[in-house]
């Protein structure tokens, strides 16, 4: 009768932990710069994370039956958070890069943003490529793939700050002389201040493309290809083009 009992209390405790690992199997824990506005930010309103990319994933998460978790983290923490297992994607219009890529897998590119300059009106004007930032003072978000390029740029000094919104402000103010950072990023923020006195120009030329990518853990092929076959199927029935249209208007690519 002892040993009964004894198999019995294994069994439930197996159940249990059974249990506790298919309860966390349902849960996808997604790091993610949330200060990062159309992509992703928090609103105040709601207390709900919203933008592109979080309608994105929750709408992956939809369709698989997962409980989207939004982790909030730093741009430059998310690799590091990846690789010891403290969050499962990163969705926070990340750039698929070499140096990115040899530490995480990346999905698919699911949107291509482009690199473009931000300065102010008044230098506009002098800025046709990136050889007229030599030797100037750019501003940059850490950790950005435009702080990566700006590095490149012989004898520039770099200011960095915690988000690019930050930066623009410094900008704005005479700070640095231009910042590189992502198209739809420096148009979206321009837009919403409008009606401020901002004395910022988003250039239109294109410095390179600028891919963006989930990622996730290094060898998780079960949840790459979980991400890529839905992102897939959600171009296919055009529910990336209206998530698309509802941040930035038509013209996906």
């Amino acid at each position: 009768m002892a040993i009964t009992k004894k198999l019995a209390a294994a069994a439930a405790a197996a159940t249990l932990v059974f249990s506790f690992a298919a309860e966390a199997a349902q849960t996808l824990r997604v790091g993610s710069l949330t200060v990062y506005p159309p992509f992703e930010y928090l609103d105040s309103k709601t207390g709900q994370y919203e933008g592109f990319d979080m309608d994105l994933i929750r709408e992956i998460g939809r369709r698989n039956d997962l409980d989207i978790r939004i982790v909030s983290m730093s741009l430059d923490g998310l690799v590091p958070a990846l690789i010891s297992g403290n969050i499962d994607c990163a969705v926070s219009a990340l750039t698929i890069t070499p140096e990115r890529s040899e530490k995480v897998d990346f999905t698919k590119p699911y949107m291509n943003a482009g690199l473009t300059v931000m300065t102010t009106k008044d230098n506009a004007p002098q800025i046709k490529s990136l050889k007229d930032l030599e030797k100037k003072t750019l501003c940059a978000e850490i950790g950005s793939s435009g702080a990566l390029m700006m590095k490149r740029i012989p004898g520039t000094t770099i200011r960095t700050f915690n988000s690019a919104a930050d930066a623009f402000l410094e900008l704005n103010k005479g700070g640095c002389y231009a910042m590189l950072n992502d198209g739809p990023v420096n148009k979206y923020f321009l837009k919403q201040k409008a009606s401020q006195s901002m004395k910022l120009v988003a250039l239109d030329f294109v410095v390179s493309d600028d891919l963006y990518g989930m990622a996730v853990q290094k060898g998780n092929k079960k949840l790459l290809n979980l991400l890529d076959s839905t992102l897939d199927a959600m171009r296919a029935d055009g529910s990336y083009q209206k998530i698309y249209d509802k941040w930035f208007g038509t013209g996906a690519k």
